[in-house]
């Protein structure tokens, strides 16, 4: 349970991508310590890759959410729950940009940050637009994500959904029997090492992890009832449980709110009548602030 990137953590992404990445890190972490050495020689000197910024576009501000989703520092790549949040605040407090739209090409990530954010990009739609565009593929957590936007938008070819919560657990015991070790961990309370990986899950263990299944998925379905204005019994039905839509399934679901590249929305947004609505709230908030 003290891995930070391992099976057992919550997570809101499409099973592929999700595959890849514990693939990759149960991978390295199950090869003995004496090689560890050697080995991370070719993993640990790579370069991560840098961060999306925010861009500004005229009046609409764009905050591009890509990669694999998860907290500062946890990940290499992608892009960081509080990088989206502290764009999304950043856009909301500017008084010359008009519109926030968020640039999704995601198949989500952790549980672990995603309700923040979609706290923040809710929180910045009560002052202003903020639409979501999904160009081509906008899964989980990045749903998660896109639902909390006044608006939710994918382009023609793209694809959506994968609404649901997922963990797991990598029993090693096995491999550790065919090359000949064995791990023995020594902890204060039995607590401190449940569902480690060097032994079958227990059904004790395997409850608790349901557990926080299960709760993590009732608050992406609490989160999406709220973000779409619908009620929570009917999520599941437009949303999905963890299949995929194609963009115009989708949009006959009701799911989205319609199909559009983020050149169309942005191209949109900086039309006349969007300059006209920044310059009226503009002037909305000069006279509150001359009233006070």
């Amino acid at each position: 349970m003290n891995d930070p990137i391992s099976a057992v953590s919550l997570w809101a992404m499409h099973p592929t991508a999700l595959h890849g990445v514990l693939t990759e890190t149960s991978s390295f972490a199950a090869i003995p310590d004496m090689l560890h050495q050697l080995f991370g020689k070719f993993v640990v000197g790579r370069s991560a890759p840098s961060q999306p910024v925010a861009t500004q576009e005229g009046a609409t501000f764009v905050v591009p959410i890509n990669g694999v989703l998860a907290p500062s520092g946890m990940y290499a790549g992608g892009t960081s729950y509080e990088q989206i949040a502290d764009g999304v605040r950043r856009g909301a407090a500017d008084a010359k940009v008009g519109t926030i739209v968020l640039a999704i090409r995601s198949p989500g990530g952790t549980v672990w940050g995603c309700e923040e954010a979609g706290d923040a990009i809710y929180a910045a739609r009560q002052s202003k637009p903020v639409i979501a565009v999904a160009e081509p593929y906008c899964f989980s957590a990045a749903y998660w994500l896109a639902t909390q936007a006044s608006r939710f938008y994918v382009t023609k070819s793209g694809e959506v959904g994968s609404v649901g919560v997922r963990s797991g657990h990598v029993d090693r015991s096995g491999f550790e029997d065919k090359i000949g070790m064995k791990t023995t961990l020594i902890a204060s309370h039995a607590d401190k090492i449940s569902a480690h990986p060097y032994a079958p899950l227990s059904a004790e263990d395997r409850a608790e992890i349901q557990t926080g299944v299960d709760t993590a998925n009732r608050r992406f379905a609490k989160a999406i009832a709220r973000g779409r204005g619908m009620s929570l019994r009917d999520v599941a039905a437009v949303h999905g449980t963890g299949k995929t839509f194609s963009a115009h399934r989708a949009l006959a679901l009701g799911a989205i709110d319609g199909i559009a590249s983020l050149a169309d929305i942005v191209g949109r947004q900086s039309g006349s009548s969007s300059r006209l609505e920044l310059r009226r709230r503009q002037a909305a908030t000069a006279a509150a602030l001359i009233g006070d």
